[in-house]
C-alpha cells in the first residue's frame, strides 16, 4: 500500500489522471492511494481528516467507462484506489446473499456461484467491472435494477469510523436478509453518494431459474413508436418481466441485426410458464399488423443466454462485441461517451428521443448505438453510447459537442440522466436542502471529493 505520506514522496504531485475512455479534460491528482484491507481504508481516511490534506475520491476497480472512469469531478484530489479490497467474505445460497468487497468483480463472483442454486444480477457490461461499483451507482442489471441487490453496506465515514447500514449476516443462520432493517432506511444515503468509502456490500442473490430463454424480435425504425407502445402493454399486463432490452439498428449490429431494432425479451423461470409465455408471445408476434417479426436465433445466441442464466464468461465475449477491446485496454484503446437519460416508457416520447439524439449529433460524431432498457412500465433508461476515435482532436471535440447538445436537449424534456459524467455534474434536485445538512453533519471538513452527484 501507499501511505498518505508516502504518496507525497513517491508522487509528484500534481500529476495529471491518464488517459480514459471519455478523453474528458485531465484532473490533476495530488497521489494515489492503494489500501489493501478494510483497516488500511480507516487509517487512510483519519490521516486525511487529522492532516486536512486533499480531498479523497474513492474507486472500486475504474471502470466508470464513458463518464470518466476513475478521474474525480475536481483537481487537486487523492485518489483512494480500493481494487486491492477484493474478498469474498461470506456467501450463503440458502438465504441468498453474499458479502463481497469493492474489488470483486461480476465474472469473479459468477465463477463462485456456479453449480449453486443462486446467481448474480449481471449487467452487460464486462466481466471485470466492480459488483459494488455498479450498485453504488445504482446500475442495471439483466433482471432488475442493481439497487434491488443491495442489503447492506459497510463504509468509512469522513473522520475514519467504520459504520453499516441495512440488513447484515448475524452469524446465528437464521434470520430472514432484510435490506430496509428497522426505522429509517439507511442504504441509499450512501449510493450516488460522496459522504463514505465503501468498504463492503451485502449483495443478494437471485435464485437460479429453472429455464432461461432470451426471445429476439425485430421491428422496422418508422415503427418505434408503435413497437414500444405494444411492449408497455405487455409489461404492464405481466406477459413479459420489466428487464426487455430495446437496442437501435446500430447497437443492434453487435447481435448481427441489420437496419431494424431488435428486442431481447428474458424469459426465467418454470420451464411450462416460460415455454407458456413464449408461444403467447410468438402469436402475438406474428398476429396481423403486429410491428414485430421473429428473429433468427443468432441474434440471442448462447453467450447471450448464458448471460442472462449468469453463466461466467471468462473470455468476455458479448463485451469484446461490443467494445472492441478488453477491459484493460478499453481506455487507452477507444474513445467513448456515455449519456444515460430517464425516458417515459411511450411510444411518442421514445420517438422523440431518439431524434433529439440524432439532431445533436456535431461534425464528425457517428450515430450512436443506443439501448433502452426498461425499467418497469412508466419508465426506460437509454444508454446512448457515443463512439469516436480517440486519438483525433477533433473527432474528439465533436463529439463532445454532441454530449452537450445531449444534455441540453433532454433536459427541456425533463429528462435527465440517472447517472452523469464528470462534466456534466447532476442539476439541482428538490432534496439539496437536506442533502447540504447531511454532508455537513457528516463530512463538514470535505474529507471526501464531492461527487458527479
Amino acid at each position: 500500500m501507499t501511505t498518505r505520506s508516502e504518496a507525497s514522496a513517491t508522487t509528484p504531485p500534481p500529476h495529471r489522471t491518464p488517459p480514459e475512455s471519455g478523453r474528458f479534460r485531465a484532473r490533476l491528482l495530488t497521489g494515489v492511494l492503494r489500501p489493501r484491507t478494510p483497516g488500511e481504508v480507516a487509517d487512510e481516511v483519519r490521516a486525511a481528516a487529522a492532516h486536512g490534506g486533499p480531498p479523497l475520491h474513492p474507486v472500486s476497480t475504474g471502470r466508470n467507462w464513458g463518464l470518466g472512469s476513475r478521474s474525480p469531478v475536481r483537481d487537486d484530489t487523492t485518489l483512494l484506489d480500493l481494487a486491492a479490497l477484493d474478498r469474498v467474505r461470506d456467501v450463503d445460497t440458502e438465504r441468498g446473499y453474499a458479502v463481497i468487497e469493492p474489488g470483486v468483480t461480476q465474472g469473479a463472483l459468477a465463477a463462485l456461484l456456479q453449480g449453486t442454486a443462486r446467481i448474480l444480477n449481471p449487467t452487460g457490461a464486462s466481466q471485470h467491472t466492480s459488483v459494488i461499483g455498479n450498485l453504488l451507482e445504482r446500475g442495471v442489471g439483466l433482471h432488475r435494477g442493481r439497487a434491488d441487490d443491495l442489503a447492506g453496506l459497510e463504509a468509512v465515514l469522513a473522520d475514519g469510523t467504520v459504520v453499516r447500514t441495512g440488513w447484515w449476516p448475524d452469524g446465528g443462520g437464521a434470520a430472514v436478509v432484510q435490506p430496509h432493517g428497522r426505522g429509517p432506511s439507511l442504504n441509499h444515503l450512501l449510493t450516488q453518494s460522496h459522504l463514505a468509502a465503501v468498504t463492503a456490500a451485502v449483495v443478494r442473490l437471485l435464485p437460479r431459474p429453472a429455464t432461461v430463454r432470451v426471445l429476439p424480435l425485430t421491428f422496422a425504425p418508422h415503427r418505434l413508436a408503435e413497437a414500444v407502445d405494444v411492449l408497455r402493454t405487455w409489461t404492464a399486463q405481466h406477459l413479459v418481466p420489466p428487464n426487455t432490452k430495446v437496442y437501435d439498428p446500430v447497437a443492434a449490429r453487435t447481435y448481427g441485426v441489420e437496419a431494424r431494432y431488435l428486442v431481447h425479451l428474458g424469459l426465467t423461470g418454470d420451464e411450462e410458464l416460460v415455454d407458456a409465455r413464449a408461444r403467447l408471445i410468438a402469436g402475438r408476434a406474428a398476429s396481423p399488423g403486429s410491428p414485430f417479426a421473429e428473429a433468427g436465433a443468432d441474434a440471442a445466441d448462447a453467450y447471450v443466454q448464458r448471460a442472462y442464466a449468469g453463466t461466467p464468461d471468462p473470455d468476455d465475449t458479448l463485451f469484446l462485441r461490443k467494445t472492441g477491446h478488453g477491459a484493460h485496454q478499453l481506455d487507452e484503446a477507444r474513445g467513448l461517451l456515455m449519456f444515460l437519460p430517464v425516458v417515459s416508457f411511450r411510444g411518442d416520447a421514445v420517438r422523440r428521443a431518439a431524434d433529439r439524439i440524432a439532431a445533436a449529433l456535431s461534425g464528425t460524431t457517428a450515430p450512436p448505438g443506443v439501448t433502452l432498457n426498461v425499467l418497469d412500465a412508466d419508465t426506460v433508461d437509454h444508454v446512448v453510447t457515443l463512439g469516436f476515435a480517440a486519438r483525433d482532436p477533433d473527432a474528439v471535440r465533436d463529439a463532445h459537442r454532441t454530449l452537450d447538445r445531449l444534455h441540453a436537449s433532454f433536459a427541456e424534456e425533463g429528462w435527465h440522466p440517472y447517472r452523469p459524467d464528470i462534466d456534466h455534474p447532476a442539476p439541482r434536485s428538490p432534496d439539496d436542502a437536506l442533502r447540504h445538512r447531511l454532508e455537513h453533519a457528516l463530512d463538514p471538513a470535505g474529507v471526501f471529493a464531492r461527487s458527479r452527484y
